[in-house]
């Protein structure tokens, strides 16, 4: 009975493998947004640097919030996704795969057109 059954086995493991490759894998990556890296922040000179600068050098922020009208207080966020996905298949047998998404939001507090604050979250 164990002979049949490991005869049976090595039948089946030819006969899935013989068809051609019938494992695949892989992964991807997407990036989406601004990164925005220590290097750049570090040009930032908090009271100094101005807000068209801030746009001249990262782009268009994702959001623009004007959080006092009287006192010219806006807040500029800067996102980044970072998406990784990964997955398998075994023909017929098994189907997989997993996704990480990564997001760091970069605000930026102006006052009067000029960067005073700025913080990130991840």
């Amino acid at each position: 009975m164990l002979r049949h059954f490991a005869t049976a086995t090595i039948i089946a493991t030819f006969a899935l493998t013989a068809g051609g490759c019938l494992i695949t894998g892989g992964s991807s990556m997407d990036q989406s947004g601004t990164k925005i890296t220590s290097a750049t922040l570090d040009r930032i000179e908090l009271g100094t640097t101005s807000q068209a600068w801030l746009v001249a050098t990262l782009g268009e922020p994702t959001e623009q919030t004007t959080v006092d009208d009287a006192l010219h207080i806006t807040v500029l966020r800067y996102e980044h996704i970072v998406t990784k996905a990964e997955g398998g298949t075994v023909f017929l047998l098994f189907a997989g795969g997993s996704e990480e998404r990564n997001v760091t939001t970069t605000y930026f507090e102006c006052v009067d057109g000029v960067v005073q604050r700025y913080w990130i979250e991840r």
